[in-house]
């Protein structure tokens, strides 16, 4: 359990850095899903290279609904969901709405997940936390009322943890049936593809040739963390004695780390009250989930 906490963490730290380079490159008149999908297909090429094996094929069909839902749910309609998202609201904001995977996750855990149930600390944990989402989603950067398009950009966001979060209960469930580098490299490959493919069918065909240096330093840093971020969160997942609630929780490293490099590397994007606030509730959150019942036991002590 302890190496999956530490993969988790890994990787937790890895998607932290993702929006504001995502914001970046989308700022090189580059469309959400040509952007994604050339992300996730170079990442995928280069996976391939790596776990290319005789017989991964046959490997494939055997598991064939494992990779259709990471292939599908994970990568096509989740990452087009986030990619909508990160595109309508501000880097800072989307990375502290993000930060509610963990939280969203142990609840679909608790439904869908055998053996992976809520108890009152748990209960408490999401509480605060959707209190620290609904302090941060009230105000924007400027610190006046989000836009409809804003909203919409957070209801993209939530609904890709809702997808994400489901496909990472199946690959819980399917511990040591597939190396999980592989696995990431199919759901690259094959989602990147149909992302890309659908991409230019909707938003028309977009050259990544022949642009500015920033472009490709942020499509470079992106593939980097796709390739290791992913394989190091199925490791996780696939831990002996890993609970899918447990690891998630890990991802509130997301919102601190990732609003701050949003402040500092984005153009008008700087901390509030509000979202400084939201962030701190929201990391309250983790030491209920993790430590609530010792907090508990030892006031009690001290009553005595």
């Amino acid at each position: 359990m302890k190496k999956g906490l530490i993969y988790a963490i890994a990787a937790s730290v890895l998607w932290a850095i993702v929006n504001p380079f995502i914001k970046q490159g989308l700022s090189y008149d580059f469309t959400p899903m040509n952007f994604a999908g050339l992300r996730f297909t170079a990442v995928g090429i280069i996976l391939f290279a790596y776990t290319w094996h005789k017989g991964m094929w046959k490997e494939i069909l055997l598991h064939k609904r494992l990779f259709l839902n990471l292939i599908f749910v994970n990568m096509f309609l989740g990452y087009s969901a986030f990619y909508f998202g990160i595109d309508f609201v501000s880097g800072a904001i989307s990375s502290i709405v993000m930060g509610m995977t963990p939280i969203i996750n142990v609840l679909l855990a608790h439904l869908i997940a055998k053996n992976d149930k809520l108890n009152i600390y748990k209960v408490v944990s999401l509480i605060v936390s959707f209190a620290g989402l609904l302090l941060i989603i009230g105000m924007g950067n400027d610190g006046e009322p989000l836009d409809l398009k804003s909203i919409c950009g957070i209801v993209l966001l939530l609904l890709n943890i809702i997808l994400q979060g489901y496909s990472a209960i199946s690959v819980s469930e399917d511990k040591g049936k597939v190396d999980p580098v592989f696995l990431n490299a199919v759901q690259m490959f094959f989602g990147g593809a149909l992302i890309y493919g659908v991409g230019i069918c909707t938003e028309g065909y977009h050259s990544f040739i022949g642009k500015p240096a920033g472009f490709y330093v942020s499509l470079g840093v992106l593939v980097f963390i796709s390739v290791f971020a992913f394989s190091f969160w199925f490791m996780a997942l696939q831990s002996r004695g890993a609970k899918v609630s447990d690891i998630n929780m890990c991802r509130l490293i997301n919102p601190i780390l990732g609003a701050v490099l949003s402040w500092v590397m984005l153009a008008g994007e700087y901390p509030t009250i509000t979202t400084v606030s939201g962030m701190l509730i929201i990391v309250c959150s983790l030491i209920i989930y993790f430590k609530g019942e010792i907090i508990v036991q030892a006031l009690r002590r001290n009553k005595k």
